[in-house]
């Protein structure tokens, strides 16, 4: 679905003079995501992600190298179009992407403009909020929404043009925990239900823990590479790069480090609550 090959991405910046100078984001990228893969990519501020994220869209084209989404290079203005049609984009602040005054307006909007007849765009504005639990709030302002709310109202938006891939980029970094796990609940349905290419740019390490693969960069370069298992196993390396492990992950890893015969990773507190019930003879644990 998604191939990058040696991408490397430079920003221009020119001072009142109009010198420039030239700000390398991302430097010799390289992976392949294969069509329905659910992909996180984690980093620090200012390691790129944001940056990738914006490449995978066509909203950015490569400096160096070759990004290619469905065999389309992202590079070519003639592609542009299918690409964004393959690709749905999710933002960090759904205020953004509001454009309707009710939800249901909201959803419609995108199909419409790709020319969707009335009957079928209706028929996909209902799909798509029951996708992402929503449908009961079509008729509500999408200001009057919570944060979560909102949030799924734009990936219900975005779902209602049938892309191929969604990218979202820090979708729950202004959320509350309970709206973080509304939405990440909703793109994990849409992933295993509807076999959604689903590429989550987030720090948050709990959003990533159903990954099929997660990418971790630092300074413009992709520097580690698994699946949660592999990569959550790698604590003190993580810690090096300025990143955490998912919390239920440090306990467990605390414990071990403190004599307890437990396996690394943990990613699920039941996970965690069994081993440590086994441990103690079966009784009953709470964490």
């Amino acid at each position: 679905m998604i191939k990058a090959d040696n991408v490397t991405y430079e920003y221009r910046l020119s001072d009142e003079d109009d010198a420039c100078d030239a700000k390398k984001a991302l430097c010799n990228i390289q992976f392949d995501i294969k069509h329905g893969e659910f992909v996180s990519i984690v980093g620090h501020n200012g390691s790129g992600k944001s940056t990738l994220a914006r490449l995978l869209n066509a909203f950015l084209k490569p400096t160096g190298g070759t990004m290619w989404i469905d065999g389309l290079d992202t590079s070519k203005d003639d592609n542009l179009l299918a690409i964004r049609q393959n690709v749905g984009m999710v933002f960090q602040n759904p205020d953004n992407q509001i454009v309707g005054n009710t939800v249901e307006e909201d959803v419609a909007f995108g199909p419409e403009n790709l020319g969707v007849t009335t009957d079928k765009i209706w028929k996909r504005v209902e799909t798509c909020l029951a996708a992402v639990g929503m449908l009961k709030c079509r008729y509500m302002n999408p200001n009057k929404l919570s944060g979560g709310q909102k949030q799924r109202s734009a990936i219900a938006g975005v779902l209602a043009m049938r892309p191929k891939c969604i990218v979202l980029d820090e979708p729950t970094a202004m959320l509350d925990p309970k709206g973080r796990k509304e939405v990440i609940d909703a793109i994990t349905k849409l992933n295993k239900e509807e076999h959604i290419n689903v590429i989550l740019i987030t720090h948050y390490m709990e959003e990533t823990i159903h990954s099929d693969r997660i990418y971790v960069m630092d300074s413009g370069r992709i520097v580690m590479t698994g699946s949660p298992e592999q990569i959550f196993s790698r604590v003190e390396e993580l810690k090096s790069y300025r990143l955490t492990v998912p919390t239920i992950t440090y306990i467990a890893h605390k414990l071990r480090l403190s004599g307890f015969d437990i396996r690394e990773p943990v990613l699920d507190v039941d996970e965690l609550i069994d081993i440590l019930s086994v441990m103690h003879g079966g009784e009953d644990i709470c964490l």
